[in-house]
């Protein structure tokens, strides 16, 4: 059995690196604080397992063998890229150290982020192509390939959750020094600007990398 420590260094890099994941936590736990710190990591967590669950099933496979396909799926991650970018651009300025208990009308919600937390990763198909290209490593002829290939899900899973749910924290407290309307109008900007670059990275990849 291959050792695991070089697999769960490369999946905790690869889940604490900045990217549109990271950045929706990010944004969401300075936005919601302390009440909504558990909804993107938790949205996170069942995309990341949904993706983990393609790549074994040998659905990511069929997906990477098909630029066609592969190219459509980019261009639908990069839908919900622009699609968030623009929610976090138009987001109101509040004082986040004002903000009480959530409203029935106010849109920053625990399932609204949760859902967003889940559809970032659910329309990541990077992800599937890291999947296949870091799982097959540590998997050997002589493993149960199903045991072994839950194993090596599980832990991914379990690191990018344990990594999101320290970004949305951090955040979450960060927000107590980070209150005025100023600033949260510019974090608006930037996370929805930041989300529209990614966006378009995703097309160009799938335009021009192909």
């Amino acid at each position: 059995m291959k050792d695991l420590s070089v697999y769960v260094l490369v999946s905790f890099i690869a889940c604490v690196t900045p990217g549109s994941g990271v950045l929706y936590t990010v944004t969401n736990g300075l936005r919601g604080g302390l009440r909504t710190v558990l909804a993107s990591p938790l949205g996170t967590t069942l995309g990341v397992g949904l993706m983990s669950l393609i790549s074994a099933t040998g659905l990511g496979a069929l997906i990477t063998s098909s630029p066609a396909l592969y190219a459509g799926l980019q261009l639908v991650s990069a839908a919900v890229l622009f699609w968030l970018g623009w929610g976090s651009w138009n987001a109101g300025a509040v004082r986040l150290d004002k903000l009480g208990r959530l409203e029935s009308n106010d849109s920053l919600t625990f399932s609204s982020i949760f859902k967003g937390a889940l559809y970032v990763q659910a329309s990541n198909v990077m992800l599937i192509v890291f999947l296949l290209s870091l799982m097959p490593q540590f998997i050997s002829p002589e493993d149960d390939y199903v045991s072994r290939v839950t194993l090596l899900s599980v832990l991914f899973v379990g690191i990018c959750f344990l990594v999101h749910l320290g970004y949305s924290a951090i955040a979450a407290v960060a927000r107590k020094w980070l209150a005025g309307p100023n600033f949260s109008l510019w974090l608006n900007r930037v996370s929805g600007a930041l989300f529209w670059l990614l966006g378009l990275s995703v097309i160009w990849n799938a335009l021009f990398n192909r």
